[in-house]
């Protein structure tokens, strides 16, 4: 049970002599409230001023804080860190970008002749090679008249060689009526001599005029003769001209007939559809069973090339001039880092530059080819693209984890002296595990590398191992983990 307010007022006051409790009057008890109070009050005031000094210091800009650990680090064990020397070397230009992944090209894949779709070969999304067949018209309508065509080709050819057969005989025709010329000749000359010689003799009159006479018919009955068989020669030669016509006329037939059955042939191929290129399809737009016609708007599906492949992206037009001049030196080098493959690099070379600049964004478009061997790039991916050419002077070279980032911009840890200053530094650009220097530092200046979490301005610092110097910038590109074969 709890002491009511009398017994505690007992238990407080002090014992006399007699061992009995004296009694506090009232204003000796009203003095000690007032004593309690000011040191209640007294206790509140050094709490609120711990209060403010902790809120003051967490809240102390980054620089006093360093300013005031300053002289509070002198005294304290060296801070053990790794550092590394500042020195000159070429470091490449490297430009990075985002890009989109395209294919090398895309073929909507149309029916040449119309018909039924009997046959579909593949499955949709399946990688298909050149040559593969795709698809299947009904070919039936076509073969016949394929045949057709063919024995249309056949007739005309028989009557070509009916009229080679035909101009054969009107040649032979023409030989023997040659003949009959040769053979009429002769009787005319041998007429003629007669006539002469019976003149003769009419005039030495051993022989009557009558006689002369008959000679001189049966002269004028040979000419006549050989003019008959003269105008039958030409009679024959013109008819094996005809000949010559009807042959070539047959001729021309074949020719027209064979051009149809061929134009048909080509149509009964033109049933069976193969795929053009290396690819991989879409999702098919017309399935089996459906009917097709001669180029139609619709594709039977598209097939995108992604061996080789694109990616197209862009960069600042400032760096236009060193694109081209790496270009024309073969020295530029892309490549891309797959999402999710950050450390696996391909490789490929730029195989094309916009003719204009984006006015708007002040970029140039470009388009590298990769071979994609292992087709680890996909159309419409988006990969981070790495654009790196020659250095275009030497500067001052730092491992890019000597590099501190602050509000102020980037600074590095220098030791000088046992002791390290926060030295601010401009940053020309990063290759690797190098970072450029154009202003802070010179070549020969110790930076920390390692350890700088532990520092200050003005830390002593115990220097427990030295970085060997960051690689030849010349020597190549960061290392990658692996990585397609570029052109």
């Amino acid at each position: 049970m709890l002491p009511n307010e009398q017994e505690v007022k007992r238990m407080k006051a002090p014992i006399s002599g007699d061992g009995t409790h004296s009694e506090i009057n009232a204003s000796a008890h009203g003095g000690g409230s007032k004593k309690s109070t000011v040191k209640i009050a007294l206790m509140l005031v050094l709490i609120a001023a711990v209060s403010a000094g902790g809120f003051f210091l967490f809240n102390m800009p980054t620089q006093e804080k360093q300013g005031a650990g300053k002289g509070s680090k002198k005294g304290d064990r060296p801070v053990p860190v790794t550092v590394a020397t500042a020195t000159i070397k070429d470091v490449p230009i490297e430009v990075r970008s985002i890009g989109n992944v395209l294919p090398f090209s895309v073929v909507n894949v149309v029916p040449q002749v119309g018909g039924q779709l009997t046959k579909v070969t593949f499955t949709q999304g399946q990688f298909v090679h050149k040559g593969d067949l795709l698809f299947q018209i009904d070919p039936r309508v076509y073969d016949a008249t394929f045949a057709q065509a063919n024995g249309n080709v056949a007739k005309d050819k028989a009557a070509v060689e009916s009229a080679r057969a035909n101009m054969a005989k009107d040649q032979a025709q023409v030989g023997l009526l040659k003949a009959n010329v040769s053979k009429d000749t002769a009787s005319q000359k041998y007429a003629e001599a007669e006539y002469k010689r019976y003149m003769s003799l009419v005039a030495q009159g051993a022989v009557s005029k009558e006689q002369a006479d008959q000679m001189s018919t049966n002269a004028d009955t040979a000419k006549a003769a050989v003019d008959a068989d003269n105008k039958a020669v030409e009679n024959a030669r013109d008819v094996v001209k005809a000949d010559k016509a009807a042959i070539d006329t047959a001729l021309a037939t074949v020719q027209a007939d064979q051009a149809a059955a061929t134009n048909t042939q080509i149509q009964v191929e033109f049933t069976k559809i193969y795929s053009p290129i290396d690819g991989r399809t879409s999702s098919l737009n017309v399935y089996q069973g459906n009917i097709v016609q001669a180029n139609q708007t619709t594709a039977l599906v598209t097939i995108d090339q992604v061996k080789p492949i694109y990616i197209q992206f862009t960069l600042p037009e400032q760096n236009l001039d060193q694109i081209r001049r790496s270009i024309e030196e073969k020295t530029l080098k892309v490549d891309a880092m797959i999402e999710g493959q950050k450390t696996d690099l391909v490789k490929g070379g730029v195989s094309f530059i916009q003719n204009t600049v984006d006015t708007t964004s002040g970029t140039v478009t470009l388009r590298a080819t990769f071979d994609n061997a292992q087709h680890r790039l996909y159309p419409g991916q988006f990969v981070d693209v790495i654009v790196t050419m020659p250095s275009n002077g030497s500067t001052v070279v730092v491992p890019a984890t000597a590099l501190q980032t602050s509000q102020q911009g980037n600074s590095v840890y220098v030791v000088r002296n046992g002791q390290v200053d926060f030295v601010p530094v401009e940053v020309a650009r990063t290759f690797g595990d190098m970072a450029a220097i154009t202003k802070g530092i010179q070549a020969g200046d110790t930076v920390v590398t390692d350890g700088q979490l532990q520092l200050t301005p003005g830390a002593r610092v115990s220097i427990q191992k030295t970085m060997s110097q960051p690689p030849d910038a010349n020597a190549g590109a960061p290392p990658s983990a692996g990585g397609d074969s570029g052109n």
